[in-house]
């Protein structure tokens, strides 16, 4: 959920051409800004082509028949997280120098925060509809949750001398599931979230989230070198 993904858009068929791309292109800007006016469900693919200004026709002839909305969705969906991404990590390099392994994450909890919130309105229907049409973005979570977990993996495999679980394989598929959970539950009931008392803002939300995962690692607080905590 929260990483760089590429990859061809599941429902686009191949567009070779460079007006067959332009109007691929003019199609997913449409539907970028019908999201930021109406929800989803509310947008029809003529609405998406009439924006666009090409016949419905068009739509059919680059995506998906039986899904198209779906399917430009999907390709938006594609193209924003991974241009945020692309755009985050030029602007919010890494904490430089040896940071603590807490440091790291809550790096990772604050640019999670911000993602959530600049493009909510493209990612949340896109989560609802791989619900509801599998086979077009399954195979995508995995991809990304592969992507998630290896991140994961390499930060802790960084602070190694700081963790106290030996499986580090194990530890970063937890990790990753976890940030994975408390983001998707914000992303998707934002307006719920008050009745849990949890912090508001991303700084101490990441906060949290960073204590959650240290304490599941066994990070010592304290000087020395700790035992190694395995079940």
């Amino acid at each position: 959920m929260f990483s760089s993904v590429d990859g061809a858009s599941p429902g686009t068929k191949p567009a070779t051409q460079r007006r067959s791309r332009e109007t691929r292109d003019k199609l997913i800007t449409a539907l970028d800004e019908l999201l930021q006016e109406k929800n989803f469900d509310e947008i029809s693919v003529a609405q998406i082509a009439n924006r666009a200004g090409v016949s419905v026709a068009s739509v059919y002839q680059r995506f998906d028949n039986q899904n198209a909305a779906v399917a430009i969705l999907v390709a938006l969906y594609l193209r924003r997280v991974t241009q945020w991404w692309d755009d985050f990590s030029r602007g919010n390099p890494e904490p430089s120098g040896r940071s603590s392994l807490r440091e790291a994450l809550v790096h990772v909890g604050r640019a999670a925060w911000r993602q959530s919130d600049e493009l909510r309105y493209v990612m949340r229907p896109a989560y609802l509809q791989s619900r509801l049409h599998p086979n077009l973005l399954d195979e995508h979570w995995r991809r990304q949750e592969e992507v998630a977990v290896s991140g994961f993996r390499s930060l802790l495999q960084n602070h190694a001398d700081e963790i106290r679980r030996s499986d580090l394989t194990r530890a970063a598929s937890m990790a990753a599931y976890f940030f994975n959970l408390m983001f998707l539950g914000r992303l998707l009931h934002p307006e719920g979230m008050s009745g849990w008392n949890l912090p508001t803002n991303a700084d101490e939300f990441a906060e949290e989230l960073a204590d959650f995962v240290c304490g599941y690692l066994g990070v010592a607080h304290a000087s020395g070198s700790p035992d190694r905590l395995d079940h």
